[in-house]
């Protein structure tokens, strides 16, 4: 009997040090095996990221001069003296004369990623040269947005034979913050 005894024993110390010393490490390898797994499914997420990111990268190089002209559209600076240029060689180019001139830079903050800059000035001529003062105002590669045109009727110091009218024009000018 001795031996069945001293057979259970070691076959008890057998369980025991399975259970206590090595189960643990099989939980411990099993878990590691799925944060294993987990991780390089990540890491295949990562690399399809990555090669997305690639792609754009090489359309905005491909792109790139198509950006240059938008840039022209909204500037990163404000520029203000090369609005104010535009706008008097347009306006005597047009035929018409300026008369005064305002800017002001917008106090807005939004989500949006540009800055307003407000212009407002008068102008004094004849009808159809101010439509052909817009049509310039049009093509030019600055963005501009109208929000206010003031028309009267002015007689001219020169005998008063001619009929003028002055234009009040308010508008907003674009940059990128």
């Amino acid at each position: 009997m001795n031996k069945n005894i001293l057979a259970s024993i070691i076959f008890a110390a057998g369980a025991f040090a399975f259970f206590v010393l090595a189960l643990p490490e099989l939980n411990y390898v099993s878990a590691a095996r799925e944060a294993l797994g987990t991780r390089q499914s990540m890491l295949v997420e990562k690399q399809a990221e990555l090669g997305r990111v690639g792609e754009l990268n090489n359309q905005y190089e491909a792109r790139q001069s198509d950006i240059d002209k938008m840039m022209v559209f909204l500037p990163k600076q404000k520029r203000i003296d090369q609005i104010v240029s535009s706008i008097q060689q347009m306006a005597s180019q047009a035929g018409l004369n300026l008369t005064s001139l305002t800017t002001a830079t917008s106090t807005e903050t939004g989500e949006v990623g540009y800055e307003t800059i407000f212009v407002g000035f008068d102008v004094v001529g004849q009808y159809p040269s101010f439509v052909n003062f817009l049509r310039l105002l049009e093509q030019n590669l600055r963005l501009y947005d109208i929000f206010g045109i003031i028309a009267s009727l002015t007689t001219s110091s020169a005998g008063g034979t001619q009929n003028l009218v002055d234009f009040s024009v308010k508008l907003n000018a674009y940059n990128l913050k």
